[in-house]
């Protein structure tokens, strides 16, 4: 029986047609994985907010207090807006450290797993010294989180860190930072952390928007377009002028963002 056997210009033609195809459902693949990164980080937004309203229940309405990374007192300086969750400085007399912020609702048992409190679409840019990931602060889930600190190359022990900021607007009771005031969204501290970016790159791309907790529980994907302007990024260290490295720890600069979220 004769064999046939394809010919230079049968492969030429099957490799251009396979390599059309991935050309047409790559993208696609990307922005259905990107969507799911959104979703989880919804899921994540909501089951925290759930939390927060049962601490709320348990606490005659109070919130998760808004505290410095060393537990004390917030003021208009810097709050960290809720990002840390442990110090490594700030123990209890058996040595555990005392959480903070997010890791209150961990340690309390109304979230079961930390994981939540990490956007799976958060970058990590092997230039930023900040990990803002949940197996960076478990050591790939061998330690218990809230257990042992993340070790900072050149820093030392720092800060276990969510990728979440939280924020309290100084109100000590949840009912009265009313519903439309955002009280959990993506970290924005730097402008290489905020998740959900419309390319691969973590600093020279436009994010698609921000996800947020709102005050009455409820969770939205904002894409506000004055949420990425020059007067909401505060561009004063923007090597460019076109986007800022994010308010850092301006309070002023981070409730710019805020008020974006709301449409303002």
């Amino acid at each position: 029986m004769k064999k046939h056997a394809f010919t230079l210009i049968e492969l030429l033609v099957v490799i251009t047609i396979v390599a059309l195809l991935l050309a047409i459902i790559t993208p696609a693949l990307r922005k259905a994985k990107e969507y799911a990164k959104r979703v989880i980080c919804s899921s994540n937004s909501r089951q925290t907010g759930l939390a927060l309203g049962v601490y709320a229940e348990n606490n005659d309405g109070k919130v998760v207090p808004l505290t410095r990374p060393d537990g004390g007192s917030t003021n208009n300086a810097m709050a960290h807006w809720g990002v840390v969750a442990f110090n490594p400085n700030y123990m209890d007399l058996s040595g555990m450290m005392i959480p903070l912020h997010l890791g209150i609702l961990y340690r309390e048992g109304l979230i079961e797993t930390a994981e939540v409190f990490y956007c799976p679409a958060q970058p990590r840019n092997p230039n930023y010294p900040i990990p803002y990931n949940y197996d960076a602060y478990t050591k790939n889930d061998t330690v218990e989180w809230g257990t042992e600190t993340y070790q900072n190359p050149g820093f030392g022990a720092d800060y276990t860190r969510t990728s979440y900021n939280y924020w309290t607007y100084y109100e000590t009771h949840l009912g009265n930072i009313g519903s439309y005031r955002p009280i959990l969204i993506d970290n924005v501290q730097e402008w290489e952390v905020v998740p959900h970016r419309k390319g691969s790159a973590t600093s020279d791309t436009v994010p698609q928007g921000l996800s947020a907790l709102f005050g009455d529980g409820h969770v939205a994907f904002c894409t506000n377009e004055n949420l990425w302007s020059d007067y909401t990024w505060n561009d004063k260290n923007s090597a460019d002028g076109s986007y800022g490295d994010g308010p850092g720890n301006d309070n002023v600069a981070f409730e710019r963002i805020l008020r974006a979220l709301q449409g303002k």
